[in-house]
């Protein structure tokens, strides 16, 4: 037994060897990391400085799960070739298995990694494009295109892994149509208003021109403009601004013809 034990000091030395190493290079690579992620931060802060832009940055907490990761990657590594020195077979064979996955499931995370800072990049420059629609819709279009493009790199992601999406597919397709069917809804709604005013100022102009006089409702005087979305008066209590739609709502009648009618 002495002798057998004496004989297998040598490996037993070295797979201690090879987790030490492991852990060593885990290390280096989990601080190499947090390095890289604000290395990258200084690079966007000296490219990216288009309007909207500027608030693209990597999340050190995610660097930090990131160097995790690649951490106990390594370390399973190294502690996969330690149990074939340690000729702990049974027990290499199963890490073995583990270790055949890995690159599937490396890719699978890859994907949604990359999917997540797309997603990012993606929402600040569709809120950097519609910035002259307001705050309220650059910040939701940004989170839709954002929304948008993650979920599609989960769903490939996880399909790359091999779990089965179908479900997760079916349940996206239901509430990306609800989101959608509720955002046409609301945008429809939103613009009633307008859509009026452009049909009553197209017949407006059909039926009236500046320097007549008419009574709209309550308000009666000189046509001074008829815009795209209503007519300008000058009436007593001074320049009166009235929605096109009003001409579909109220009486319109013509006081008096222009000079040159």
């Amino acid at each position: 037994m002495l002798g057998a034990f004496i004989a297998y000091v040598p490996n037993l030395l070295g797979a201690i060897l090879l987790v030490l190493a492991g852990w060593l290079v885990g290390y280096l690579v989990r601080a190499g990391t947090g390095k890289l992620g604000d290395g990258l931060n200084r690079l966007f802060d000296q490219t990216l400085r288009v309007r909207g832009l500027s608030r693209f940055r990597i999340s050190p907490r995610g660097m930090r799960l990131f160097g995790n990761v690649l951490f106990w990657l390594i370390i399973l590594f190294f502690i996969t070739a330690a149990t074939r020195v340690a000729r702990l077979d049974t027990f290499s064979n199963w890490l073995d298995q583990i270790v055949a996955y890995l690159p599937t499931l490396i890719a699978g995370g890859l994907i949604i990694l990359v999917g997540y800072l797309a997603s990012i990049l993606a929402r600040d420059l569709v809120a950097a494009t519609f910035s002259s629609a307001g705050p309220w819709q650059s910040h939701m279009a940004g989170a839709a295109a954002q929304g948008t493009i993650f979920l599609t790199s989960l769903i490939i992601g996880i399909d790359q892994i091999g779990i089965n999406v179908t479900f997760l597919v079916i349940v996206a397709a239901i509430v990306l149509g609800a989101v959608m069917m509720g955002l046409s809804i609301a945008f429809a709604l939103g613009a009633r208003g307008l859509v009026e005013d452009l049909i009553g100022a197209h017949y407006l102009k059909q039926q009236f021109q500046p320097g007549q006089v008419a009574r709209i409702g309550d308000f009666e005087g000189e046509i001074l403009e008829l815009t795209a979305t209503g007519i300008v008066l000058a009436t007593a209590q001074g320049r009166t601004t009235i929605p096109a739609k009003a001409f579909n709502q109220q009486p319109v009648i013509l006081v008096t013809p222009s000079d040159n009618g």
